[in-house]
């Protein structure tokens, strides 16, 4: 007589594999990650949204340990600030060293590249603050403090090219970072491409060298003119 067929009950679940123990951060990692997520808040919300609360839900950990590494809201704006400052001036090196520009026009379009690569993977956010928008006074000193560090080797070379003053090349200097900014926000804001934002700027720069360049022959007249 032939036998029922067994009813089979439910199939086991798969058994799971336990996911890998996650790698405790170091201190630095911590700390770095913290002020990644107060970056992409800041370049997605404006500086209004570095909350100690909202950074600490962006990075998964709580409140009491992104005190543990910054004190209040302004050291930690502060500390975004100068991280992207320390990105853009290694990638500009980094460009500088690869490309090694022969023109001030040529350095320039490094630069740009090399601003434009930060802004990709740093956010916008700190690189509107650096023009002095901080949300405080002392935050948008410090923002204007960094911009100078990093337009300060510049002075040099462009004295050299243009033959200008120290006055006109101070002024000729925030020329040059105003409008490559103003050209940036048209490529961030989805006006230009990135490629069209980078050569507008270089022409830009290269024009304004231009308009500022003190003739060679004026150049040895002064000298002669001022030699004991």
């Amino acid at each position: 007589m032939p036998t029922a067929p067994r009813r089979r009950g439910p199939a086991a679940p798969a058994r799971r594999r336990a996911p890998p123990p996650r790698a405790r951060l170091t201190a630095g990692e911590r700390r770095q990650a913290l002020i990644d997520a107060a970056a992409r808040l800041l370049s997605d919300d404006g500086v209004d949204a570095i909350q100690f609360a909202d950074v600490a839900a962006a990075a998964g950990v709580t409140r009491q340990l992104v005190y543990r590494f910054f004190p209040n809201r302004q050291a930690l704006v502060i500390a975004v600030l100068e991280d992207f400052a320390a990105e853009l001036t290694r990638r500009f090196g980094e460009g500088a060293a690869r490309v090694i520009p022969g023109s001030l026009g040529e350095a320039a379009r490094v630069f740009v590249e090399a601003v434009c690569d930060t802004i990709e993977a740093k956010g916008v956010g700190a690189w509107r603050l650096l023009d002095a928008k901080g949300p405080d006074a002392e935050t948008a000193r410090l923002g204007q403090a960094i911009q100078d560090r990093l337009v300060q080797p510049w002075y040099a070379r462009i004295a050299a090219v243009t033959g200008a003053g120290e006055r006109e090349v101070t002024a000729l200097a925030r020329m040059i970072v105003a409008a490559g900014r103003a050209v940036l926000d048209l490529w961030y804001g989805g006006v230009l491409s990135r490629d069209e934002a980078v050569d507008a700027a270089t022409r830009g720069v290269a024009g304004m060298l231009r308009a500022f360049t003190v003739p060679r022959v004026v150049r040895s007249g002064a000298r002669r003119a001022t030699a004991p």
